[in-house]
């Protein structure tokens, strides 16, 4: 599950950036808080899951990670850009995309 998620989770950051690298010039600190917020959520919660840390502990740490991400989508950088510069058809694509992120992380923690 990890591996794939290693693999998946990261295109979906990326895919978020070139969304909003369609719109205009965006800041290459959006995709490397989006990568970093990624990785704090995987690694924390693999560590908690195979038992190198207290299964809580890294529960925590992921969510830690997911809140982050969630963050930039909505209220950082990425969110604000998505809102002011982007067309409507970029800002349905990242509305979507932040849902999915929102929701379909929610159910399947």
């Amino acid at each position: 599950r990890y591996i794939d998620w290693l693999i998946t989770v990261p295109l979906l950051m990326v895919e978020f950036y070139i969304i909003l690298r369609a719109v205009g010039s965006a800041s290459g600190g959006i995709f490397w808080r989006l990568m970093i917020g990624t990785l704090v959520m995987l690694v924390g919660g693999y560590m908690g899951e195979a038992g190198y840390i207290n299964p809580w502990a890294g529960f925590i740490v992921g969510m830690a990670g997911w809140a982050y991400i969630l963050y930039e989508v909505f209220a950082g950088e990425a969110g604000k850009m998505a809102a002011d510069k982007a067309p409507a058809s970029v800002q349905s694509a990242f509305s979507t995309m932040r849902w999915i992120v929102t929701i379909g992380w929610a159910i399947y923690p």
